[in-house]
């Protein structure tokens, strides 16, 4: 598999990071999932200004020449040279370390590589049996830092954790004890035709699929869609829990301790998101 650094395709095995890589050494780093679907980037232009506005909250220098069509056309001359058509790919932008003073003077360094490749156009459906619990060790904090892809110390924490408990996703909590997202992504709860998600204020992971999802569900006939505040002890009442997860699709949950959750209506959300294949 090849990847794409800086306008360079080169294989996994070459030594990309040099000693003084800040993406490495302090986490200077931002990333974007975005879906690759026959070929097309699903929902780019969303994506492209989300990349545009989480650089500029980080204070990096962009290149006159960051334009849509020119990071466009890198990701798919990268999903070229892989002789891929459907995959969720990943793009990490890194300031460089060519500046001693000011770090708004260094420039940038972009790379993008394939992270998981799909048999169809479609966002799929993780719909085996999964289990979520709720992380209590730290909380997550709702400022706009949170919001954007970056280094979490409290998400590799988590995902550790979960990972020692054979755990499918872990619920994190903000320091209201609110849910604020989950190490995979943001919580969606289905209760009959209601439909239900944490604000984005309150600690969630600012993803192009989850409001775009948002949006359609808004429009709907056939749902009542509310972004809430949701305390922990919903999930034991909601019928239907799944995660939106960037550039992937949906992850079902079928238990929380005792409580075991369905997916019937689930299944629905997935067709209304699949809407977007086709239309884009």
């Amino acid at each position: 598999m090849k990847f794409n650094l800086n306008g360079n395709l080169l294989e996994y095995a070459d030594s990309i990071f040099k000693i003084d890589n800040r993406a490495f050494l302090h986490g200077d780093f931002i990333t974007e999932f975005v879906r690759a679907a026959d070929g097309k980037i699903l929902l780019w232009e969303e994506h492209y200004f989300n990349l545009m506005a989480s650089l500029r909250i980080f204070r990096m220098k962009i290149p006159m020449d960051f334009t849509p069509e020119f990071l466009e056309n890198e990701i798919l001359r990268t999903i070229s040279e892989n002789e891929i058509q459907n995959a969720k790919i990943e793009i990490i932008i890194f300031r460089n370390s060519n500046s001693e003073d000011l770090l708004t003077q260094s420039g940038i360094s972009y790379l993008i590589k394939v992270n998981t490749i799909f048999e169809d156009s479609n966002y799929i459906w993780k719909n085996l049996p999964s289990e979520i619990e709720i992380f209590k060790d730290y909380s997550v904090n709702p400022t706009f830092f949170t919001q954007i892809r970056s280094h979490k110390p409290e998400e590799i924490v988590a995902l550790a954790y979960m990972q020692e408990n054979e755990y499918n996703d872990l619920v994190l909590l903000n320091p209201d004890k609110k849910i604020a997202r989950t190490v995979l992504g943001n919580p969606f709860l289905i209760q009959g035709n209601q439909i239900k998600t944490p604000k984005i204020s309150e600690g969630g992971i600012r993803s192009v699929l989850r409001n775009h999802l948002c949006k359609l569900l808004d429009k709907s006939e056939e749902f009542e869609f509310e972004e809430t505040d949701i305390f922990p002890f919903e999930l034991q009442k909601t019928n239907e829990l799944f995660i939106c997860m960037e550039g992937e699709g949906i992850l079902s949950i079928h238990q929380n301790r005792k409580k075991e959750y369905t997916t019937e209506m689930t299944g629905k959300v997935l067709e209304l998101m699949n809407s977007v294949v086709v239309t884009n």
